[in-house]
């Protein structure tokens, strides 16, 4: 009976694919993520112009991928993959939320670890360190081992 029951378990965790995590924590101008991030995904651009996209969850030092983002990560189709997902905040009175779209390249999901820095440009103190550098809202760095950092502008 042990037997057959071990047997069922493993059956049930290889059709349901639990993939691997990916080693991730991220900071919102310069406060470390811990609930305050809602509807993340990984979206996939393929090479014949076709999209898709899959949820992901994230715990403070995990981005949970499945088996199937795995497989369109380390595909020869997938020609760009971007995270996105929305900061929640609340500040005063008013509920504040950032939409942040980050693109990834195939060689950051083979690092130990990566540190996601995300600073807004609603914030004036980011826009002075680093709004020479994008013409977007925000601008996103990515650390990881022998990575670069971003160079302030003043």
């Amino acid at each position: 009976m042990k037997i057959i029951l071990t047997i069922l378990l493993l059956l049930g965790i290889v059709i349901n694919g639990f993939g691997q995590n990916l080693n991730m924590v991220i900071e919102v101008n310069e406060t470390l993520v811990t609930t305050e991030i809602s509807g993340a995904y990984l979206n996939f651009e393929n090479t014949d112009g076709t999209k898709s996209r899959n949820l992901v969850g994230y715990h403070p030092g995990e981005l949970i991928l499945q088996t199937k983002d795995w497989e369109k990560i380390n595909s020869d189709l997938t020609k760009k993959t971007t995270l996105t997902f929305d900061y929640n905040t609340f500040k005063g009175n008013g509920h504040q939320i950032g939409n942040y779209g980050i693109e990834m390249q195939k060689h950051h999901f083979d690092k130990r670890y990566l540190i996601l820095r995300v600073y807004d440009f609603k914030e004036r103190k980011f826009k002075k360190r680093y709004g020479c550098l994008t013409d977007e809202k925000f601008i996103a760095e990515l650390n990881f081992p022998q990575g670069g950092i971003l160079i302030r502008c003043r």
